[in-house]
């Protein structure tokens, strides 16, 4: 056991045998999760559920009935995405996930499976942030994302992004390429594409009805970004994740 496991477990574990109240310690728990989600610490989180999991004062917050544990996750789950949006998570981004998030805690059918999922929405939000967190940008890029996912319903050049924040477009678009990696262009395609999945698997939308939501002049070109991002069809995609 290491020095860092030890001295977490001490945190969770002090006055466990006079502490009729545990709010204290589902306070520190919380406390520690939104730290690994600041930090980007995967393996704090897989600490943390290690030690929750061994503590019978962590186990007394989870014996309610199953809708009280629900609403008391949920509401959780709400602090961490604000915490990520403090953290540079752009804020569609944020609510796309919280809506996804809130969906699987009332799916869960048992407190096991609750319990578990809440640790894994601790995971999928760090590698959101990790994927989408603006926080290590300069504010002009900063300034160029937001506008991206705050206008991914129109039809956008990066001209259009230059233009809505004031700046040169060639000074944006070499500044954006240094600190993202990739392109204006790109980034606008990935957001929309990112998007548009999200729209597949709730099986509401056809796929050319997302297209055209999307501003896609046609769904064989929507289909064509659509692979060169994620090297598959919009079709082969769904298909492969829904067998």
């Amino acid at each position: 056991m290491t020095m860092e496991y030890r001295t977490l477990n001490k945190e969770l574990s002090i006055q466990s045998e006079y502490d009729a109240d545990y709010s204290e310690k589902s306070t520190r728990l919380k406390q520690l999760l939104e730290s690994a989600i600041v930090t980007g610490n995967m393996d704090l989180v897989h600490k943390v559920k290690i030690i929750a999991e061994q503590s019978k004062d962590i186990n007394t917050i989870l014996e309610e009935e199953l809708d009280i544990q629900k609403l008391y996750i949920a509401s959780t789950i709400t602090s961490f995405v604000e915490t990520a949006i403090k953290q540079g998570l752009p804020k569609d981004v944020a609510h796309v996930a919280k809506k996804k998030f809130y969906i699987k805690i009332a799916r869960c059918r048992n407190k096991i499976e609750l319990e578990n999922y809440n640790f894994e929405i601790v995971e999928e939000l760090i590698e959101v942030m990790n994927q989408y967190s603006m926080k290590r940008y300069s504010p002009i890029v900063r300034m160029a994302i937001e506008f991206i996912h705050n206008n991914k319903f129109k039809f956008l050049y990066s001209k259009d992004v230059a233009n809505a924040i004031h700046v040169n477009r060639s000074y944006l678009s070499e500044k954006f390429g240094i600190e993202t990696g990739q392109s204006i262009t790109d980034y606008i395609h990935k957001v929309k594409i990112d998007y548009a999945i999200q729209l597949m698997e709730s099986n509401f939308y056809k796929f050319n009805e997302i297209a055209e939501l999307l501003s896609y002049s046609n769904y064989a070109y929507f289909s064509k970004v659509f692979k060169k991002l994620y090297g598959e069809t919009p079709n082969n995609y769904v298909k492969r994740f829904t067998r």
